[in-house]
């Protein structure tokens, strides 16, 4: 890289001073740091394996974060690249023998690839709003169809068994992270390492332009981005993400099917961050992983019910929380709750003595 690109680059990551709301941030990014470092220690395997997975989709509820949340960018597909990734590593572990490094990268490249593809073609044509999210829908549904045809690659209903663990192997040393313990630490890293690099980057000159392009893109536009170019860096930046997710997943459990695929999972994370807060980086993380812990539980119940309360869910978010849940407002609801409870004027003694008598 020139000196004038790594100049141009400093100036769009450079960051500003810290305000009360970034101390905020920083605090309760410590905080999950140092839970996610002593869970360990306290919980089981199975309990240990539970949360794991929940952690994993809220790296998935990330990467739609910095699409839908900060660049504006809505899409009823966004699991399409969670299953590309999941599927590339499977295939390129299981199918051709290759180690799981190799793996890793031919799942996120594969997802990196599809996202450029289809985002060039799309946002370069000027593909925005429903529009957008009907055909990312489409790929979706082609995604599934292919791995579920696709039967000498894929496996077909079945999917791909024995999918192996995350390992790396240097200097004739292993490192194994197939675990519950070594794997729960790998995931906690990737969605700290994630959350920190994101909200870094949101944070920055470059955070401004994606909140003007989701804001108004023509104004934008008008005053000289080339809009599209963001647009599309954004999109296959949190497809990669959503790739890694998917990786995860599939090193996780050993297993991938088509159900990766299913738009049911499409609206979860739709769901994740409507109910998070849109742009709130931690928000919907929290949102993903305790809606993920919910499901799972009542799934233990009712195979049914699921789908039900997830409607449910929608339209109360719609209805009742177009911004999502916000931690300022409750606490400043709670605030003023308690405000109106205590200054109320104290009873007078007259009134006092006509009760008694």
């Amino acid at each position: 890289m020139s000196g004038k690109h790594a100049g141009c680059l400093r100036l769009w990551l450079s960051q500003p001073a810290l305000g009360p709301r970034d101390v905020s941030a920083l605090l309760m990014w410590s905080v999950a740091m140092a839970a996610a470092a002593l869970v360990p220690f306290f919980a089981g395997p199975w309990l240990l394996s539970t949360v794991r997975d929940a952690l994993v989709m809220g790296i998935l509820a990330l990467s739609y974060d910095l699409l839908w949340g900060r660049a504006g960018v809505l899409t009823l597909g966004h699991t399409t690249f969670l299953g590309l990734g999941a599927y590339g590593f499977a295939v390129a572990t299981v199918q051709f023998g290759q180690a799981p490094v190799t793996g890793l990268v031919a799942g996120v490249l594969c997802a990196a690839a599809v996202a450029a593809v289809i985002g060039y073609f799309l946002l370069f044509a000027g593909v925005r709003l429903h529009f957008f999210a009907i055909i990312s829908l489409a790929v979706l549904i082609v995604a599934q169809q292919l791995a579920v045809s696709w039967q000498s690659v894929t496996g077909g209903d079945t999917g791909i068994l024995g999918i192996p663990g995350l390992s790396f192997s240097a200097g004739g040393h292993t490192l194994d992270m197939s675990g519950p313990r070594a794997s729960w630490y790998t995931v906690a890293i990737v969605l700290l390492a994630a959350t920190g690099l994101i909200w870094l980057v949101c944070r920055s000159r470059y955070g401004k332009v994606l909140d003007a392009i989701a804001a108004n893109e023509w104004r934008a536009k008008a005053c000289g981005y080339h809009t599209s170019f963001h647009l599309l860096l954004v999109f296959v930046a949190s497809a990669a993400l959503a790739a890694i997710a998917g990786v995860l997943m599939a090193a996780c459990s050993g297993v991938v099917a088509p159900d990766v695929f299913s738009p049911i999972l499409a609206t979860e994370v739709i769901l994740w961050v409507a109910i998070g807060g849109r742009g709130r980086t931690g928000g919907p993380v929290v949102a993903a992983v305790v809606l993920t812990l919910l499901r799972q539980t009542v799934s233990s119940y009712s195979t049914d019910g699921w789908p039900l309360i997830l409607g449910g869910l929608f339209l109360a978010c719609v209805l009742f929380l177009p911004n999502g849940l916000q931690l300022h407002e409750l606490l400043e609801a709670a605030r003023r709750a308690a405000r109106a409870v205590w200054s109320r004027p104290p009873v007078h003694r007259a009134e006092h003595a006509r009760e008694e008598r």
